[in-house]
């Protein structure tokens, strides 16, 4: 039986960038490595549409998080943290744990950031230097506008900004440069459709500038220390880096970077929303407008949503479940790799499946994701 990957992290990879793992090995001190990290560095900077450097880890998305709270929070240091999941709680427990006051702002699960709720709670506490946003936010399926948010904030009483990316960077605009970003951080594990095991720190330059009037109390996680090798005639990392998934990286990038790409992650978000509430099932965001591209959580009002879970297992298609409060309530499936007709096609084929016979009321489902799918064409895809 084949299987079917469509959790929202680990996500499939294509046999492109499977192969490009087999590539020999090559030192991590040397020329040839230098040009494989300069060539990631200038597809990053195209998808990032940012001139700035962008620090690569081996480590997870959390690790990324926890280099920008070594770096910008701790003891001292005020936080305006806005959370509207899973993620966005794990963002403001990492800057509480280096020692960080946290002033909280909590959206219900399943609803947005709003702009202008930012924007208040910022010119209500002026002493936050630092501002925590999430801008996918994976345990709902909640995208919010990260771009709106900051523009919200007048610029010479913005904070600090540093953005969660984990699950947003490749699968979704994201332009730290343009939108006013002081640090970005992801992860090679979702939108970026490379294994697990490589983070990114993207700093501004007024972000650089505040990493370097402090002292980060982390080796592996300090900014200032990986700066000064990315500055270097030959670029590299200061700690062993994990080079095959480098080779798996920079071929992820190329499948990325086409015209078209985000525009084909929404239509495939648009078609398998209108197929499921066809079906029945009930999206856990209500606002279209908040709906990620990357992935989308649903429960099934009339029934038991575990049985849909399992029967889905057992078909060879591999889902993710509600986390926290959430646990046992929603379905979480993924569209970040190239899912186009087919793909969504065989995804509804298996909900419909799963429903077990005698559903009534699910006829139109794949009429009305196809309708979805041809009337949300804004690119080449």
């Amino acid at each position: 039986m084949n299987k079917y990957l469509m959790t929202p992290g680990p996500v499939p990879v294509s046999p492109d960038v499977s192969r490009s793992q087999a590539r020999p090995l090559i030192g991590h001190r040397g020329g040839d490595f230098s040009g494989l990290f300069l060539s990631i560095e200038a597809k990053l900077a195209r998808l990032l549409r940012s001139g700035g450097r962008t620090v690569i880890f081996p480590a997870s998305g959390t690790g990324a998080l926890e280099s920008l709270a070594a770096s910008f929070a701790g003891p001292g240091v005020k936080a305006l943290s806005v959370s509207c999941g899973v993620f966005g709680d794990r963002f403001r427990e990492i800057a509480e744990l280096h020692g960080t006051e946290i002033v909280r702002v909590d959206i219900a699960p399943g609803e947005g950031v709003a702009p202008e709720a930012v924007a208040d709670a910022v010119a209500a506490n002026p002493e936050c230097g630092v501002l925590l946003l999430t801008q996918n936010e994976t345990s709902t399926g909640v995208l919010n506008p990260i771009d709106r948010i900051i523009a919200a904030i007048p610029k010479e009483k913005r904070p600090i900004v540093l953005v969660d990316g984990v699950s947003s960077v490749g699968a979704m605009p994201c332009f730290p440069e343009e939108w006013g970003i002081d640090g970005l951080a992801t992860a090679s594990q979702k939108g970026l459709l490379t294994p697990p095991g490589l983070a990114f720190v993207w700093l501004s330059e007024r972000g650089w500038k505040a990493v370097s009037e402090r002292t980060c109390p982390s080796y592996y996680f300090d900014l200032e220390r990986q700066r000064k090798v990315l500055d270097k005639d030959a670029p590299e990392n200061p700690y062993t880096p994990p080079v095959s998934l480098y080779y798996a990286l920079d071929a992820a990038l190329d499948e990325i970077l086409i015209d078209g790409w985000f525009d084909l992650r929404r239509r495939a978000a648009s078609a398998l929303a209108a197929g499921m509430e066809a079906l029945g099932f009930s999206l856990f965001v209500k606002d279209v407008n908040f709906r990620s591209p990357g992935v989308t959580a649903f429960s099934f009002p009339s029934g038991d949503i575990s049985s849909v879970s399992k029967a889905l297992k057992a078909m060879g298609i591999d889902t993710a479940g509600g986390q926290a409060q959430l646990k046992g309530k929603i379905i979480r499936m993924s569209h970040y790799h190239d899912v186009r007709w087919p793909e969504i096609s065989l995804a509804l084929g298996a909900l419909y499946a799963a429903l077990g016979p005698g559903r009534a009321g699910c006829g139109d489902f794949m009429k009305a994701a196809f309708g979805a799918w041809e009337g949300d064409q804004h690119g080449d895809v």
